[in-house]
């Protein structure tokens, strides 16, 4: 599973379930109960980890195309 293979952590994980149903990060700070600023913080540190720059070339690499 790319998740485990990043070693993204639970909410990162949880927070790119959410990027995957298409999510901004307003309705995703939301349904996390977190502050866009956190959001923001917890997807420089999934690009980071998937060695990505932006939201779609991450969910190109998780859909595995």
């Amino acid at each position: 599973m790319y998740v485990r293979a990043c070693g993204l952590r639970s909410r990162e994980a949880e927070l790119l379930g959410h990027l995957a149903t298409g999510a901004d990060t307003r309705h995703i700070a939301q349904m996390m109960f977190l502050s866009e600023h956190t959001i923001q913080d917890h997807l420089k540190s999934i690009f980071a980890k998937a060695g990505v720059r932006n939201r779609r070339t991450l969910l190109t690499r998780v859909a595995g195309r």
